[in-house]
């Protein structure tokens, strides 16, 4: 998120320097690196922090999307890509020495740094109502980057401030992520709103409502978790006509956009469209359906994108709509087909919308005959989110929930372990 130019500015520069290496030496006299004293112990340096967290996360999009994206059926490679690409989506002559086995772990890990500093410094140092926004963000910051990792990786590392980390299982991370969120909604509602000005004008991301955004992450990670209440409860707490989003402000640019637009490595699988119910809206929201396809390497037919057209597009950091599927399948789950039917219906009503989002413009399902068991509404609730959350990075996640006859096959159950992780981390284990 880059709102604040010249703040957020110093501030990306500080954290390549002060989380890439190691080996800095954050006492060297450098304006664009100032010294790690400086930075966490005075406002105007953790605020500095503060943002450049948010530009650091928005930043790491383009690579959280391109294992998910890859590996399942939302993108395909063009004969410019990169073969690390090409073999997420073939799954052939893979090597874990990819960086795109990296990336995403690395982006996550200074996201995490950043988010430590923040919570271990804060609280001394800001005022009550700046205090409560900044340790707020932080933890749900903290929360989408471990969040977003445990569904690429089967385990990763919680704590880092420890030499060699020992990963974690999947539930113990998604425990963690769901304790953060509540935490940092514990946080930001602890003071009145009127004392978060400060926060607001000075840390708080352009068009990015932080209350909301937890309360979509609760919704998301507990549907993962599998705690079906919580989610439900979650999702209830989101207002629908706010919309979070990662903004990218020159010289910063949309990660996808990047991808799809400036280096043209990939683009989306003509399957895409050619898989949708007939007049489903949303195809045309994210792809340019009017284009004649492209052959890809390997060979596939690929589309333009539509969506992220423009490299200062913003990216949504969820879509209103996701929180009416996660009440549809959690309803499912808890084996409440009447609401259940009724959320599936609502998304594919919808015939307009106030904010930047995918609009379906369907025909409801009969919930007597169309909707009325748990196999099938799972179908439903399985093709609503191919084409309501695309690009969202969980269709690979849905694969392991909903299964593959649902959704598709992946190239790959989860990323490997990056190699330079096994090489200096004793304690994880890696397949030789």
């Amino acid at each position: 998120m880059t709102h604040r130019n010249v703040r957020r500015t110093c501030l990306v520069l500080w954290v390549a320097v002060a989380l890439g290496s190691a080996a800095c030496d954050l006492t060297l006299a450098n304006p664009n690196a100032p010294p790690e004293q400086t930075v966490l112990n005075t406002p105007d340096g953790l605020v500095a922090l503060a943002v450049g967290m948010q530009a650091q996360y928005a930043g790491g999009v383009g690579d959280f999307l391109i294992p998910p994206s890859l590996m399942t059926d939302e993108w395909g490679t063009t004969t410019r890509s990169l073969i690390a690409y090409q073999s997420l989506l073939t799954g052939q002559n893979f090597d874990t020495g990819y960086a795109v086995v990296l990336a995403p772990w690395t982006d996550a890990y200074r996201t995490v740094k950043a988010a430590n500093d923040l919570l271990a410094y804060a609280p001394p140092v800001l005022e009550a109502g700046l205090e409560a926004g900044t340790v707020a963000l932080a933890k749900l910051f903290k929360a989408m980057a471990l969040g977003t990792i445990i569904l690429q990786y089967q385990s990763v590392p919680i704590d880092i401030t420890v030499p060699g980390p020992a990963p974690q299982a999947r539930s113990i991370v998604l425990d963690t992520v769901l304790a953060l969120l509540q935490s940092a909604r514990a946080d930001f509602t602890s003071v009145p709103a009127a004392s978060l000005a400060g926060f607001d004008s000075r840390v708080r991301g352009t068009n990015f409502d932080v209350l909301n955004t937890i309360d979509a992450m609760r919704a998301r990670y507990s549907l993962v978790a599998g705690q079906y209440a919580q989610a439900i409860a979650a999702a209830d707490s989101v207002k629908p006509n706010v919309l979070s989003v990662l903004t990218y402000t020159a010289p910063a640019v949309n990660p996808i956009w990047d991808l799809a637009v400036s280096t043209a490595y990939i683009r989306v699988l003509k399957s895409f469209k050619d898989q949708a119910a007939p007049g489903d809206g949303r195809v045309a929201y994210w792809a340019d359906t009017s284009a004649a396809p492209t052959t890809g390497n390997p060979d596939s037919l690929l589309l333009p994108l539509k969506k992220y057209g423009a490299q200062t597009d913003p990216y949504p950091v969820y879509l209103p709509d996701e929180m009416k599927l996660v009440k549809a399948e959690a309803f499912t789950r808890l084996g409440q087909l009447d609401s259940a039917a009724f959320y599936v219906n609502a998304v594919r009503t919808q015939t307009s919308s106030a904010l930047d989002e995918p609009v379906a413009n369907l025909p409801p399902l009969d919930p007597l005959t169309q909707l009325d068991t748990p196999a099938k509404l799972l179908a439903q609730i399985a093709y609503e989110r191919r084409y309501e959350l695309f690009e969202q990075g969980l269709r690979w996640e849905d694969t392991r929930r909903l299964g593959d006859a649902l959704t598709t096959t992946p190239t790959f159950p989860f990323l490997p372990v990056p190699q330079v992780e096994c090489s200096a981390n004793p304690s994880r284990p890696c397949a030789p």
